[in-house]
């Protein structure tokens, strides 16, 4: 991107007059709104755009300095093209209204203001430097119940304050909780509102949302409310104490059907070696009929929680440190080595697919938009099928752009393939392998991943830890075998 103080590519936040086709006065016009539903001021009068930060599920966030105080920002840049109909235009009016009812507290993301002009909308929130909580703990190299037990007590009462100002968050996992700033004693704070919503008391939902780890059953079966966001809580501490999520499988319907049928294990490794309390806690918070489920204020005056003395300090066996490890950053991991597969493959292995990509890419732009890829599967614009494919399109849209390219496109049919061949696996690695000696070193894979793609290094987190999640010898590195291995985790 851009030196300081320049304007980012493409100039869409330079926004011109749509009449004259000039760039608008700084500081003479506010502009017209399609989206946020009224008149704002040129996010350029206000803000002087830097760098790019990262790409995430709705746009690309840029480094911003607020011009009247100096002050550091992030802003948010929707892309008005991904915005494909009302119900999309809505979810970003609502973040929007979340996060202003929201504010003023300092366990969620405060909002700065919301801007448009003829491409984008902006959303302008506090800068957050500290890294995901889940990085964050695997840097500190141990921990005790004790800390799982403060992490959650941190999380619940981020949760409790949504549900006091009746939002549902809908969207809880550990990337979702990030850290205001790198000093050891940072608060945690709570992000991304996408698909939050406001709820009465004894309101029912039916859409599908979430992610496929942390999803409520009643989710899954469309008919939930307010305590769907407890169970996901529940999820977190599981994976806290155990170091894997409490429902598994190979497939994202795998996870679902083990979701719905509600089998918790808690009597296998590390279990017995984990406190009664913290069992009975995790129980709670995990029964399958949300009428039974904890909620926010029960888990809050639970004991392991709210006495200082009852989670033990000792540290969790290594092995479950380890899990926890693997499982923080096997999914970054592997979407890493699914676009170097994807980079690498030749042009036989991939014929069918070009000629597959281009039959959806109607418009010919190079990319595949949801709606695209929609009319491709002959699907209705909305419904339940709809709503699974713009899940599976925030899995695969690997750069956040909202917008599938030809090597996601690739990179994620492999995902799900299961003709992925030992020759493509081997390129794959070699193509991490620079100096060809059999092993994939930090220094490479960043390197690599510099060319791969503009997604900011930060948006995958330390890459040094990415490479211990799946370097299971120690030594430092990633061997072939190791690499297989991470290829094939779910």
């Amino acid at each position: 991107m851009g030196a300081c103080g320049s304007t980012p590519e493409d100039a869409p936040y330079k926004e011109k007059n749509e009449r004259t086709g000039k760039a608008n006065p700084v500081g003479k016009t506010a502009r017209p709104s399609s989206v946020l539903g009224r008149e704002t001021p040129d996010v350029n009068d206000l803000f002087e755009f830097h760098d790019e930060l990262g790409r995430g599920q709705f746009g690309t966030t840029f480094l911003v300095t607020e011009k009247a105080t100096g002050r550091k920002c992030a802003c948010k840049a929707i892309s008005k093209r991904q915005l494909q109909n009302a119900e999309d235009i809505e979810e970003v009016r609502n973040e929007v209204r979340i996060l202003h009812h929201l504010s003023g507290d300092n366990r969620v993301v405060e909002l700065v203001g919301a801007y448009e002009g003829n491409k984008h909308v902006y959303i302008v929130m506090e800068l957050l430097s500290g890294g995901e909580l889940f990085d964050r703990i695997v840097e500190k190299g141990k921990y005790s119940e004790k800390d799982a037990s403060e992490t959650l007590r941190t999380i619940v009462e981020t949760v409790e304050y949504c549900h006091e100002l009746s939002v549902m968050h809908r969207d809880l996992k550990p990337e979702n909780f990030v850290l205001k700033t790198k000093d050891r004693d940072s608060p945690v704070c709570a992000i991304d509102f996408g698909l939050s919503t406001f709820f009465r008391d004894n309101q029912v939902f039916v859409d599908l949302v979430g992610s496929p780890y942390y999803v409520a059953p009643e989710v899954l079966r469309r008919r939930y409310g307010r305590e769907a966001d407890i169970w996901s809580c529940g999820v977190i501490l599981y994976i806290l104490l155990s170091g894997v999520p409490p429902f598994w499988a190979q497939t994202e319907q795998g996870i679902f059907d083990a979701i719905l049928q509600g089998s918790l294990d808690l009597d296998s490794d590390p279990w017995p070696k984990i406190s009664s309390e913290a069992k009975e806690l995790i129980s709670g918070m995990l029964q399958s009929d949300p009428s039974k489920r904890m909620t926010a204020a029960q888990v809050l005056k639970h004991p392991w929680v709210a006495d200082p003395n009852v989670a033990p300090k000792t540290k969790l066996d290594n092995t479950v440190f380890k899990r926890f490890k693997n499982f923080a950053g096997m999914t970054k991991f592997k979407k890493m080595g699914l676009m170097a597969m994807a980079k690498t493959m030749t042009s036989d292995e991939v014929a069918g697919l070009k000629e597959l990509f281009k039959s959806f890419d109607t418009d010919g732009s190079g990319t595949i938009s949801i709606d695209e890829l929609r009319q491709g599967l002959k699907l209705k614009s909305a419904g339940p099928a709809m709503e699974e494919l713009r899940a599976i399109m925030k899995t695969i849209d690997i750069d956040g752009s909202g917008e599938l390219d030809y090597e996601e496109f690739i990179a994620a049919t492999l995902a799900t393939s299961k003709q992925q061949s030992n020759d493509a696996v081997r390129r794959a690695f070699d193509y991490f392998d620079k100096d060809g000696d059999g092993s994939i070193t930090v220094q490479e894979f960043e390197e690599a991943f510099k060319k791969m793609t503009d997604v900011e290094r930060a948006n995958l987190g330390d890459i040094g830890s990415l490479i211990k999640s799946a370097d299971t010898d120690g030594d430092g590195c990633i061997d072939f075998n190791e690499f297989i291995a991470m290829m094939s985790s779910k």
